[in-house]
């Protein structure tokens, strides 16, 4: 690529489910975008987490736009199913991809965006990010944690659960990473293992007597904020009964305002309940410090796992690319206009950042189709 800018009319950031059901929306509105990928590879980013990693979301609501998974694949597809579908998906439609082009930032002037990139700076009408909500993992600074002895580790670097056989091991959060952790860890013969949590946590079951429970969130996602809640609350109970038994602290049956509110995703139990039930993983407070060996919780007590895996979550990279453009907070968290990824930078569009109770392929064709409309009348008005 010439380091002269060049111009394009427009520039999605990221090539992943969210950057490619983008594309796909502008080609049927009849524009060609070109699409930006920081890595050498189509699902780099899959790649490298976990080998045990599974869809958390069924099948049928997780697919790009107008391909299925082959015959044979799983209800909830593996990781290599998910990239292979990706790779499936750009051998069907060849979009523009450029790779190994990083974007540091995004600035407008003159009615046009810039986006400096690692291979020169490009010059667009309209600009899509969908570089996904999990960019930066986050490690929350406690007190003593660089003298702490044992592993700690990031949910994001959790790598081959073999790896934890006869290792006592702390989780601390009950999100989704959380549980994927925890369920894939009640499976291996380790050393002991706790949760910790500060807080209450939603989760529901992966499935009930067979039945894939995720298939009833287009159920829930049609219902009133309120009604959902108490659905997902009541399936939670007749699955789990009362956690509080169990160690969990009390919370309330808030899990889809609390998605739509605080962006939480409701964590799914696939093993870990049980094995919290049989006494595998006990449920402790909230780290508070750690020291030496030790980590010490919220109620004083203190443990000494060999290993320390964080689960509390990541943020975007949105901060670094829009921080001028101030479409962002000071957490990293974008304003956006109702829920379909429009900023208020004319032109500017978020797609894949907003969690929803369907699936992350879902909500990102419904906003990728609403930004392409939407920058199409911009350029033909």
């Amino acid at each position: 690529m010439s380091q002269e800018p060049i111009f394009r009319d427009v520039v999605i950031i990221g090539s992943g489910l969210a950057g490619l059901t983008a594309a796909h929306t502008m080609r049927q509105q009849g524009i060609e975008p070109l699409v930006l990928e920081r890595e050498s590879d189509l699902g780099a980013s899959w790649d490298r987490r976990h080998p045990q990693l599974t869809l958390n979301t069924h099948r049928s609501l997780s697919a790009l736009p107008g391909l299925s998974y082959p015959a044979g694949t799983g209800a909830f597809p593996k990781r290599s199913a998910v990239i292979a579908h990706l790779q499936a998906f750009q051998d069907r439609h060849q979009f523009e991809i450029r790779h190994d082009a990083a974007v540091s930032s995004i600035s407008r002037a003159d009615g046009r965006f810039n986006v400096e990139t690692t291979v020169g700076t490009i010059l667009a009408s309209a600009v899509i990010v969908a570089t996904g909500r999990d960019a930066v993992p986050v490690v929350p600074q406690w007190k003593g944690l660089e003298t702490f002895t044992g592993r700690v580790l990031h949910a994001a670097d959790f790598g081959d659960a073999r790896a934890y056989q006869g290792r006592s091991v702390l989780v601390v959060g009950g999100g989704n990473s959380g549980f994927d952790v925890l369920n894939h860890l009640s499976r291996i013969e380790t050393g002991p293992v706790w949760l910790a949590l500060r807080n209450s946590t939603s989760v529901l079951p992966k499935r009930m007597c067979g039945f894939a429970v995720h298939r009833l969130s287009p159920l829930m996602a049609s219902l009133p904020t309120r009604f959902a809640d108490r659905l997902i609350g009541w399936t939670q109970r007749v699955a789990f009964g009362d956690l509080t038994r169990h160690g969990f602290p009390p919370g309330r049956f808030d899990a889809a305002t609390r998605l739509a509110r605080n962006q939480i995703a409701i964590a799914v139990d696939d093993g870990a309940v049980a094995a919290v039930k049989r006494g595998r993983i006990a449920v402790v407070g909230g780290v508070t410090e750690f020291g030496g060996a030790t980590v010490t919780l919220s109620d004083g007590t203190t443990l000494a796992p060999d290993i320390v895996i964080v689960a509390v979550g990541y943020v975007s990279a949105l901060t670094s690319l829009l921080g001028s453009l101030g479409v962002v907070d000071e957490t990293g968290r974008p304003h956006l206009r109702g829920g379909l990824g429009e900023t208020a930078v004319p032109g500017l569009w978020l797609v894949g950042m907003q969690p929803s109770l369907t699936s992350y392929f879902q909500q990102a064709q419904r906003e990728a189709k609403h930004a392409a409309r939407s920058i199409a009348r911009m350029q033909r008005a």
